[in-house]
């Protein structure tokens, strides 16, 4: 029942919801993802993030919550997203157990093609007795303006001049990359493509580039954010990077469901 739900006051929860995105940062991030199973969050949490999928239980969202991120801070690939490096909460509200918040992230793109960027990620958070992450809603706002806006601003940096020429370029690296990753990485029991070139002609003429909304879809996108992930838990992320995508990387929702998808 709704009374026996931990109450918290407005300043316990800001300061809740602060620790997070401290640790949040690189490189903070990179102490929770050690940990493994980091105790910001509850052991049985559930998490959805709008632009990919909804991800369960504690060492699942402590890899994407922070490892992810803190990976990218020591890796030389090639890739359209950034590492944290400060934030700013601009709106919150919170009440009993649940925080509101719209907070200004800003990203460092570790290839160097764009610079630092800002992106609003607009949330809402259940917190658990022990001031543990228990639910959460993530929403990257304007998303679809934050890739055509780093397209367009890498194109005079790697020599292109339409967006088709970007896209092709990325496709091309993006690909190598997570070919190179698959062949390291996803081998015996996780091997996932006969050769380098059975992965990267998949990736470069099977699948689509994909889109601000496509990160959970079988794109080429959404298998560039699975990548980082593979080397820690090979035998849970090489199918993320596979052809089947691993129930990461598929076509198996529509707008609709997407939307009414009765999660929590």
């Amino acid at each position: 029942s709704s009374s026996s739900l931990p109450r918290f006051s407005f300043e316990e929860l800001y300061q809740l919801q602060s620790n997070f995105w401290d640790n949040f940062l690189y490189p903070a991030n990179k102490e929770q993802a050690n940990s493994i199973n980091s105790t910001l969050l509850a052991t049985d949490v559930l998490g959805r993030v709008d632009a990919t999928r909804t991800f369960d239980g504690q060492e699942l969202n402590t890899e994407y919550l922070f490892g992810l991120f803190s990976t990218l801070g020591a890796s030389q690939s090639t890739t359209l997203l950034g590492v944290p490096v400060s934030y700013d909460i601009v709106h919150f509200i919170g009440y009993g157990n649940i925080a509101s918040a719209a907070t200004i992230v800003y990203f460092n793109n570790t290839a160097g093609l764009f610079d630092v960027f800002p992106v609003e990620i607009d949330t809402w958070i259940m917190f658990n007795e022990d001031g543990q992450i228990w639910q959460y809603d993530a929403t990257y706002r304007y998303f679809e303006y934050l890739l055509d806006s780093q397209l367009a601003e890498a194109a005079p940096k790697i020599g292109t001049n339409t967006t088709d020429q970007t896209v092709a370029y990325f496709t091309d690296i993006l690909a190598d990359g997570i070919c190179t990753t698959a062949m390291s990485s996803c081998n015996g029991t996780n091997t996932i493509y006969d050769s380098y070139d059975d992965c990267y002609e998949f990736l470069t003429k099977e699948v689509p580039f994909g889109t601000a909304y496509g990160l959970g879809m079988n794109t080429l996108l959404c298998r560039m954010v699975h990548e980082n992930m593979v080397p820690f838990r090979p035998d849970v992320h090489c199918p993320h990077i596979s052809r089947e995508g691993g129930g990461m990387c598929v076509d198996d929702y529509t707008y609709a469901s997407k939307v009414l998808q009765p999660y929590y």
